[in-house]
């Protein structure tokens, strides 16, 4: 018996859009009214700026549009303008905002662009309060801080895969050329595109060039920390320039970038937070550094960081003399040389020693590195190279044993950031996020944190604090 179709227009569908959508979203709505009031946590500060220009003629109040960023992020809506249509089509979400009528696009737009300091205010008062009620749930996991690096994709033209596959067909075509007239030489097609990419997007020079989450981009970069429980504790946007003129792998950069982020990152989220006190550091393989360790030990915090391979290379190890200098680890009678002081923005000085068969020679006007050696113990055309750092026994001589079976178990926690840097991603889309304003991106990403800890709240003031990032159950 054939099915006879039914007529339907864009009244029917609006209505049954909002029963389903209302039925659905009804207990988020009253937990929220019910629990949360976000003047309580707004500083006067940012109340001040936003009522500065007009006083208290704003059409929209600063509780209205803050809770509608933070619906938005909770109910993970992709973009501005479907959350407009929402707010058009659904009477119980504007009312819960506190919207008379439904702001238009560029108000949402420019309170992102204008507020942003003001919104990292607010977030760094919900870490303060947030510290408390988790100390409640787990006096442990709370005294665990775990940091780690990613980066944020700008909408920008050098993000699309076809841009470097441009490059690469340049690069091949390039490597043609130079076999021709160099036979003996090796030519590396990627390393030579990479090299050709530029170092900031064209239409929006703060989305710079960056190794991150396994592929080349264009990033703002930075450093999240988080206690165990998967709260953020602190965004830290990490601005410094990841050049590849310097013969090393995609990841050896990464590397060094996580290297000389920590304490930076540390430090800024000290002097915001100076009571706050953590028994253990979780880091990956990225933050094994000599300045790490010390400063960890210096803030009385036990370091968990895995050791890196890049830092601990299968080469013989030189020894010392009697005096401290190191000595040619395949003949211990020849000193190595002195080569200066190795200075570098976010690392200790280091003092370099070089190998005692290499020379500085001028070839052609330029400085290089000459090495007579016969039976060479690196691969290195300058030669073997030994930076000596203060304290720089600390990557071993940890204060608990990396194959002891609680440093294990410790470590394993580190995931738990991984896993609340997707849940901020995923609020803001990031996948879908069209945003080309760096400014605006960097208050999406505080919004989406602000909205985690309100959602923890939430989740604590409503009895189920055993799971504090399972925030879609609270739309289920």
């Amino acid at each position: 018996m054939p099915v006879s179709a039914k007529q339907l227009t864009f009244s029917n569908i609006s209505t049954d859009f909002d029963k389903f959508y209302n039925q659905n979203q009804t207990n988020l709505l009253s937990l929220l009214d019910e629990f949360i009031n976000i003047s309580d946590f707004i500083p006067f500060s940012f109340y001040q700026n936003y009522y500065s220009k007009f006083g208290k003629k704003r059409d929209f109040s600063l509780e209205s549009m803050l809770s509608a960023f933070i619906l938005k992020n909770i109910l993970s809506i992709p973009s501005i303008e479907l959350l407009i249509t929402f707010l058009s089509i659904s009477p119980s979400i504007r009312n819960f905002c506190g919207f008379l009528r439904v702001p238009h696009k560029s108000q949402f737009s420019r309170f992102k662009s204008e507020y942003l300091d003001d919104l990292n205010d607010l977030f760094h008062n919900l870490v303060d309060k947030t510290e408390a009620i988790s100390k409640k749930i787990n006096p442990f996991l709370s005294s665990i801080l775990i940091t780690d690096t990613t980066g944020f994709e700008a909408y920008v033209t050098e993000n699309n895969p076809k841009f470097y596959q441009s490059e690469l067909r340049k690069s091949k075509s390039h490597a043609k050329y130079f076999k021709k007239n160099n036979p003996d030489s090796v030519f590396d097609v990627e390393k030579y595109a990479q090299s050709k990419m530029p170092k900031h997007a064209l239409s929006n020079p703060d989305a710079k060039l960056a190794y991150l989450n396994g592929h080349f981009g264009y990033f703002l970069k930075s450093v999240v920390s988080t206690n165990a429980l998967g709260l953020v504790r602190d965004v830290n946007f990490f601005d410094s320039d990841n050049t590849l003129s310097n013969d090393l792998r995609p990841q050896d950069v990464k590397d060094s970038f996580d290297a000389k982020s920590l304490i930076p990152a540390l430090e800024t989220h000290f002097q915001l937070h100076p009571d706050f006190s953590y028994k253990y550091f979780l880091g990956d393989a990225g933050f094994d550094a000599d300045d790490n360790y010390a400063y960890l030990h210096k803030r009385n915090i036990m370091p968990i960081i895995s050791l890196n391979t890049r830092n601990s290379k299968d080469l013989p190890q030189p020894g010392f003399n009697e005096i401290g200098i190191p000595l040619c680890p395949n003949d211990p009678s020849l000193p190595m040389v002195y080569d200066g002081i190795c200075r570098e923005k976010g690392r200790a000085d280091r003092i370099k020693y070089l190998c005692p068969k290499s020379k500085r020679v001028n070839i052609n006007g330029k400085l290089q590195y000459v090495l007579s050696c016969k039976n060479p113990c690196t691969p290195s055309k300058c030669g073997r190279i030994k930076n000596l750092t203060i304290h720089h026994n600390y990557r071993f001589n940890t204060s608990m044993p990396r194959d002891s079976l609680k440093w294990q178990k410790l470590y394993k926690l580190r995931t738990i950031c991984e896993r609340s840097i997707c849940q901020i991603k995923n609020f803001i889309q990031i996948k879908t996020s069209k945003v080309r304003n760096i400014v605006s991106l960097k208050s999406d990403i505080l919004l989406a944190c602000i909205s985690q800890l309100i959602a923890f709240i939430l989740i604590y003031k409503t009895g189920n604090s055993d799971k504090p990032l399972a925030i879609k159950t609270l739309i289920a």
